[in-house]
């Protein structure tokens, strides 16, 4: 029979409590009005943009599409608990999110609900002076805007302008204002944006800092490709891989459940969704064949282990959830914001009879080769340093990987992660690899399929038996077995 970790079990449920506690009496979220549009409206609300402001055309092909929402506004509706009726009445005024289209050279971004720009970037729009870019401002966004400002670049290496002008406009409540910057180069504006700001909550853009963070993130991975490789070599000329399959395996899952959803979003097979899944399916089996150990343990011993690493990911799981609710209450109290709309990419990118299979592959993805790659690779070696460098090394490279989640300040996702890798360090030291990969997947697919049950219920019922499947295999084959043990007696 299966046996299951009194202790563990325990912890379980303290844990699921606080998490419920936690949910009703926690800080305050605001959950943004769902997506009504479509991938399609977003194409014909870009096109009839760019055909009225004479902007370069684009093809759908190129375009990859996510929301994008602001932390002023979204910081200051959360202090203020707004509720669905004030939402809807500010999303009139203001854009509380934007979709964000990359389309060749250029970036917009579309206020979904009037269909207007709020930001073109990379574009050559000629004008006379001051006067054209008053012009260009009250024609396109309305009379109500006045000039503010007039900046001089100062040439810095960050900045692409010459010339910023700003210009305000009032809104029905006090603390929120109406921003346009117009950014020129040579008579030319090359970049706009329009957006709301509260006034206690200046909105921040990405920092220098962010962007260094990045770029290392990026050299991280280089540089993971080129040692694993060497490594990997090595160890195939004097024959020191154990095993094929069990890295095989794994290493399948990664890349065809990267390149669905890749597929997914982007609506078609792009030559960066191969590179990105290949990537993340050949640091997979690299990593995993250099530390693989060929098991010696019998047939049944296996099983009881895949058995128990299953069950414990998924308790492992629910501490999992408390721990990150925990961490963003605390966060919450200094004036952390995570944005309402990390999901709605989902939303407006992937067929709606797709969506119930997203969680599934979202999972397997991401824990796999995440926990193969900072988990089984990287702390064997960074152990050999120290414990605490071990835990804060591989949690460190694991959160700046996960950079691109909207959130303020920019860096909370790392601090987060650092405490997440924390946990999963101790997972993977006290429960093994199988259980890490487990917990992370049960999480990634869970947190998932929740929030598309705000979409459907339906479809988050499926999207949940889906995520949830290796655990109802398990409880099955535990059943069965329990029977045949019976039947003997």
């Amino acid at each position: 029979m299966f046996k299951r970790n009194k202790q563990l079990s325990i912890i379980t449920a303290l844990s699921l409590a606080i998490y419920i506690l936690l949910l009703l009496f926690g800080s305050f979220k605001t959950e943004y009005p769902l997506t009504d549009f479509t991938k399609t409206d977003i194409y014909q609300y870009l096109g009839t943009e760019s055909e009225k402001l004479k902007l370069p055309p684009f093809s759908p092909e190129a375009i990859s599409m996510d929301a994008k929402a602001n932390n002023s506004i979204g910081r200051y509706v959360e202090k203020n608990q707004f509720n669905k009726d004030q939402l809807a009445l500010l999303q009139q005024e203001v854009p509380l999110y934007s979709i964000e289209i990359n389309a060749d050279k250029q970036v917009y971004q579309i206020n979904p609900v009037t269909g207007q720009l709020t930001m073109a970037s990379g574009i050559q729009m000629p004008v006379s002076g001051q006067n054209g870019i008053d012009n260009f401002v009250k024609s396109y966004f309305g009379e109500e805007y006045v000039s503010q400002t007039k900046e001089v670049s100062d040439n810095g290496i960050f900045e692409d302008w010459d010339q910023k002008y700003v210009f305000t406009a009032p809104t029905s409540l006090n603390d929120i204002t109406k921003v346009i910057e117009i950014y020129t180069i040579n008579d030319a504006i090359v970049k706009f944006q329009h957006f709301g700001e509260a006034n206690e909550f200046p909105l921040t853009e990405e920092s220098i800092w962010a962007m260094i963070t990045e770029t290392f993130s990026a050299l991280l991975l280089g540089v993971l490709l080129l040692i694993v490789t060497v490594q990997l070599i090595k160890r195939l000329r004097k024959k020191q891989i154990e095993t094929f399959f069990w890295p095989f395996l794994w290493s399948a899952l990664v890349g065809f459940s990267s390149f669905f959803l890749a597929s997914a979003k982007e609506g078609s097979i792009t030559g960066l969704g191969v590179l990105g899944s290949a990537v993340m399916a050949y640091l997979t089996f690299a990593t995993l064949l250099i530390r693989w150990k060929k098991s010696t343990e019998s047939k049944d011993t296996n099983i009881l282990e895949w058995k128990n690493s299953i069950f414990q990911g998924f308790l492992f799981m629910l501490i999992g959830f408390s721990l990150t609710e925990l961490f963003l209450f605390v966060a919450g109290i200094f004036g952390a914001w995570k944005s309402p709309v990390l999901n709605y990419d989902l939303l407006i990118n992937v067929n709606p009879w797709i969506l119930p299979i997203v969680p599934l592959f979202i999972g397997l993805s991401a824990a796999i080769w995440e926990e193969a790659v900072f988990r089984r690779y990287m702390i064997p070696f960074f152990d050999r340093f120290s414990v605490v460098a071990s835990v804060i090394l591989t949690s460190f490279f694991w959160g700046i990987q996960h950079l691109s989640y909207d959130v303020y300040p920019w860096y909370l996702r790392i601090i987060e992660f650092m405490i997440i890798g924390s946990f999963f360090y101790f997972i993977y030291k006290k429960f093994g690899f199988k259980t890490a990969i487990f917990c992370h997947y049960f999480y990634n697919s869970l947190f998932t399929s929740l929030f598309l049950f705000r979409l459907d219920l339906k479809v988050g019922f499926v999207a949940l038996i889906l995520s949830i499947s290796p655990l109802l295999v398990l409880l099955l084959k535990t059943k069965s077995q329990e029977a045949r043990m019976k039947e003997r007696c």
